[in-house]
């Protein structure tokens, strides 16, 4: 079941609509994803984070080939970055 669950937080699907794909009630799965350190909460996890790291690695070759959207995102990344640090 963590593998689904990881591949649909992957595909960045919103946490009911997993419930739903994997049998299981909204309130179990949000509570089993708040508790980080679930099996769940861990496939969850891991499955965004694929998804964006893929995305932002996308965009910072668009910020260096000269996309202004880009450029711009990456220095709210960097702010984002920034303020995790702390």
């Amino acid at each position: 079941m963590t593998e689904k669950i990881k591949e649909y937080a992957s595909l960045l699907m919103p946490v009911p609509d997993i419930a739903v794909l994997i049998g299981m009630d909204d309130d179990e799965l949000k509570a089993k994803i708040a508790d980080k350190n679930t099996p769940e909460a861990k496939a969850y996890r891991l499955g965004r984070a694929e998804t964006v790291l893929e995305i932002r690695r996308q965009e910072i070759a668009l910020a260096k080939a000269g996309s202004p959207m880009a450029v711009e995102l990456m220095q709210d990344y960097l702010v984002d970055q920034a303020q995790s640090e702390e």
